[in-house]
């Protein structure tokens, strides 16, 4: 006659349940990350996630990046109006 096993270590433990993630855990999509950066300068998020969809986000990415270079008393609508009209580099960018 065989020896039996415990079923415990013939069958791997299933977890019960899947453990969310924490917020800072989140794997977040570019569109995402994108909406964030827009959020984190000033910009609403209904508008930071209208921006995302209607425009390139090379062009969003390129216009965060001008942003210290442009010196805004208010940075959120200058880039609001830099994304939406294509704004050219500023003058002192490289």
């Amino acid at each position: 006659m065989s020896r039996l096993e415990p079923i415990g270590e013939l069958i791997p433990k299933q977890p019960s349940h899947k453990r969310r993630l924490s917020p800072d855990e989140a794997i977040l999509t570019d569109a995402e990350e994108l909406t964030l950066d827009l959020v984190r300068v000033g910009i609403g998020l209904r508008k930071a996630q209208n921006l995302v969809e209607r425009y390139p986000h090379d062009r969003i990415a390129q216009q965060l990046e001008w942003l210290p270079l442009r010196a805004a008393r208010r940075p959120a609508s200058l880039l609001i109006a830099a994304i939406e009209n294509n704004y050219d580099p500023p003058v002192y960018a490289k």
